[in-house]
């Protein structure tokens, strides 16, 4: 009884009655050849047959406020109801910062600290978009505290497998702490009762956990507030559920955006003198991990105006539960209601070692689960990778604290399509500390959109560097658009390609054929989540995995249609992943060694003869990608002449431990 619908038990109708509307979807749909429709015939038969189905049994049909009746119950995000247009569809400004997250925020606020006229547009609300409302840790250096600047490179050498940006490494050591410091000032890092310290957790599982109750208790201490705080004292104009579709180019330079407010499919246009592209990271679809929002639209961006793409091909390893692996709650609810912890400390030995961690990733899906009548919570004592729980100062306030126990993640794959944090985006250069594109005028930061690898290809550094990195980067971008700004004089968007963009976006309104976004995605999601692909792969399972991305994009792209404005922006996000994967497909191809969380089962060894570069892709005149390469400087890679287990002593793949030994 407590566990029926309630609006089944109201209505005094039957389960199964209460779902019935649902049927008639799947009817009309499966009639459809390849997720492809008649938008008005489609309608009317929904209409016709659900009345008949409801004939006996109330209503439960949701519909958008625009009175359209297509939408029934879907295995997909709500609607997003039809708002009146905007009061203001025309921005002028100094500097247009793209994406509402931890490095947008710190990029808006240093623009603004310069006195300059920001405006910041974000798909959803700042704060509560793409990972920045996900983080539970951050660190910092401390050189009063932490190994010398010689032992520190050596640490991300070893970890991230020479690939970490020992430039960008360089600010971050210096300036980590003072960011650190910024956070704690704006209320982004406090301090209070985790929920296991409190009668509102149970025993870590989420069905049983007052998941509610505790986040009522310490509602006013909701980091995310932070950042509408932070933007409204900085003088910062905030535009929220806009997707900035493209960036517009006059004379070579970049001179603003064009942006679709999906609430009322409303075009908006921005000029600027500089803009931050700070869009995120991107997963083909959300599968218990929080990152369904981001889309690579910053990657779209970046390659259409001929920028190289890098990074692509290092997999993310974040995971769930094999139990509700979809399941979102499951492993992610208490990381997001609890405050942030101070993590970091020394170098030593240990960490000097630290695996990349492919074995665990392969094993599971290669060997399958070990068998288990219980739910194994993970409760980490303190941060990993930090010396500072053990061997730090006592008076060091990095010690960490992990968050409540959840069900240890065991099923690797959650984001499909989601590159390693900090690894991947668009290419700056290798002495790039400014965030600025071979375009003038745009700048590329943060997590997914800076191509800085600074992680490596493996999340090679201290756990929480993250946060802190886009903190620092975001800062830097910021304050690089706003000195650019002072050389331009008023800027204006061409009128013809406003004009251009707009139409192309509002265009699958009008057309009578087409694909409906929701399959493409999902069917996208479908070729890119199997373990084959992304965990590990080989020749002919990438290959397969790219002949299915190239058809699905020539029989789809440009071609998908929509029912209403939420469903421009789909057809807008979708466009972007189908470009972003067959990139990544190509990255993954190209690379014929394995190296961090790329492992290839064909060439399971690093091959520093031929790889130790960076891949990068851009737009060819024919629209396919034309790859480059981008060789590491030599502080970088350490000793090339040093033996493989000298260089690579944490070895990651099952071939290299039966070659070399667990220990050497």
């Amino acid at each position: 009884m407590g566990n029926e619908p309630k609006g089944a038990k109201a209505a005094g109708v039957s389960r199964r009655t209460f779902i019935g509307g649902a049927v008639t979807l799947g009817a009309t749909m499966a009639a459809t050849a390849l997720g492809g429709c008649a938008p008005q015939a489609s309608a009317e038969s929904k209409a016709q047959s659900s009345a008949s189905a409801a004939s006996s049994a109330p209503d439960v049909r949701t519909t958008d406020t625009a009175g359209d009746p297509s939408y029934l119950p879907l295995n997909t995000e709500l609607p997003t109801p039809k708002m009146p247009a905007p009061d203001t569809t025309e921005y002028a400004c100094d500097v247009l910062v793209v994406g509402g997250g931890l490095t947008g925020l710190n990029a808006a606020w240093a623009a603004a600290e310069a006195g300059k006229s920001v405006v910041l547009v974000d798909k959803g609300t700042p704060g509560y978009s793409g990972l920045s409302a996900w983080p539970s840790c951050t660190a910092y250096y401390d050189p009063d505290l932490d190994a010398d600047l010689d032992t520190w490179d050596e640490y991300m050498r070893r970890s991230c497998d020479c690939f970490a940006n020992l430039t960008w490494e360089d600010v971050w050591v210096q300036e980590s702490k003072s960011a650190t410091q910024r956070l704690i000032d704006w209320g982004w890092i406090s301090s209070y009762d985790r929920a296991a310290d409190t009668a509102y957790w149970v025993d870590g599982l989420c069905w049983h956990d007052d998941v509610r109750g505790y986040y009522r208790e310490f509602a006013d201490k909701d980091r995310r507030k932070v950042f509408g705080a932070v933007l409204e004292k900085s003088g910062v104009t905030v535009v929220d559920h806009v997707m900035i579709v493209d960036v517009v180019e006059r004379d070579g330079a970049c001179v603003g955006a064009v942006g679709l407010h999906f609430k009322s499919g409303t075009m908006l246009s921005f000029a600027a003198k500089a803009v931050v592209l700070a869009t995120g990271n991107g997963v083909t679809k959300s599968s218990g991990y929080p990152l369904g929002a981001d889309t690579f639209d910053g990657i779209w961006m970046g390659y259409q105006h001929g920028l190289p793409i890098t990074g692509v091909e290092f997999e993310d390893f974040h995971m769930t539960t094999r139990f509700a692996a979809g399941n979102i709650q499951m492993d992610n609810s208490w990381p997001y209601l609890e405050n942030i912890w101070l993590t970091g400390g020394t170098v030593d030995a240990e960490h000097m070692m630290k695996k990349p961690g492919v074995q665990e990733r392969t094993s599971s899906f290669l060997e399958g689960f070990k068998r288990s009548d219980t739910t194994e919570l993970e409760d980490i004592a303190g941060a990993a990778c930090s010396s500072a729980v053990t061997k730090g100062n006592a008076d060091d306030p990095r010690k960490g604290k992990w968050t409540s126990p959840i069900p240890k993640g065991n099923t690797y794959g959650a984001a499909p399509g989601m590159c390693v944090h900090t690894a991947a985006g668009i290419w700056c250069g290798v002495d790039n500390t400014d965030c600025s594109t071979g375009i003038p005028g745009l700048y590329a930061a943060g997590d997914g959109t800076n191509g800085c690898y600074v992680g490596g290809p493996n999340y090679g550094a201290q756990r929480g560097s993250t946060s802190s990195f886009m903190t620092v980067q975001g800062e830097h971008a910021g304050a690089a658009a706003a000195a650019y700004a002072d050389t331009v004089g008023d800027v204006a968007l061409p009128a013809d390609k406003v004009a251009e963009i707009s139409d192309e976006v509002l265009a699958p309104l009008s057309r009578e054929t087409g694909y409906d976004p929701t399959w493409v995605r999902d069917t996208l999601h479908g070729i890119m989540a199997p373990g084959w692909v992304t965990i590990a792969k080989n020749e002919a399972s990438l290959q397969a995995a790219k002949t299915q991305i190239v058809q699905l994009r020539e029989l789809t792209s440009g071609k998908m249609m929509a029912q209403n404005p939420h469903d421009l922006r789909l057809v807008q996000e979708v466009e972007h992943q189908l470009l972003a994967c067959e990139l990544k497909i190509n990255a993954g191809l190209e690379r014929k060694e394995s190296r961090g969380y790329h492992y290839r089962t064909d060439y399971p060894f690093k091959d520093d003869a031929n790889y130790l570069h960076y891949l990068v892709q851009t737009k060819g005149d024919d629209g396919e990608p034309v790859f480059g390469t981008v060789e590491l400087p030599s502080r970088w890679v350490g000793d090339v002449s040093a033996s493989y287990v000298e260089r690579y002593p944490s070895l990651s793949t099952p071939e290299e431990v039966a070659k070399y030994g667990e220990k050497n």
